[in-house]
């Protein structure tokens, strides 16, 4: 990959392109699912209606590469627990550093708290990636499309110890 990722907040100017990532990105995430799901996933979660839905209704951000938006990922902050409900980016950039660096980003606006998403089962590049950023299965449930859900949750980090907890750092700062 030529260029750095760079993460920014999604603009209402970048939604066809969040769309443009989204319908690129679903036909290959969802292969394995079949052609039905596939086509009913880009209708119901990509039409220009969602993409605007779903924006205003969460924390959106896009990724980009130079000037090409090659990325997208959004963050529920209305429930308990904040939820991941969609990190998708350009076939061509997968095992790029694009979704880690959305996920981190999305990470870094809720220091702190634990933080759920979802992913349908059988997609295992999905359950390998989020588990290697610390996700672990904490559920299945059925989706109306007949597929199966499985949600994941990344609790909270612990803080690190300090001196409070009786454990002074090391000479030099470096623990």
């Amino acid at each position: 990959m030529r260029g750095e990722v760079v993460v920014r907040s999604a603009t209402p100017e970048d939604a066809g392109l969040i769309r443009g990532v989204g319908s690129a990105a679903w036909p290959e995430t969802y292969d394995f699912a079949g052609e039905g799901y596939v086509r009913r996933g880009l209708e119901q979660w990509w039409s220009p209606e969602a993409v605007r839905r779903g924006s205003a209704t969460t924390t959106t951000l896009v990724a980009e590469v130079g000037t090409v938006v090659v990325g997208m990922g959004d963050l529920d902050l209305h429930g308990e627990v904040p939820v991941v409900w969609t990190l998708y980016f350009s076939p061509g950039h997968q095992g790029r550093g694009v979704g880690g660096a959305l996920l981190r980003a999305l990470l870094d606006l809720v220091p702190g708290r634990p933080v759920e998403l979802e992913h349908v089962a059988g997609d295992e590049r999905a359950a390998a990636f989020y588990a290697r950023h610390g996700f672990r299965e904490v559920r299945r449930e059925p989706a109306e499309c007949g597929a199966v859900l499985v949600w994941l949750r990344r609790d909270a980090p612990s803080p690190a110890p300090g001196p409070a907890d009786g454990v002074a750092p090391s000479p030099g700062g470096r623990g």
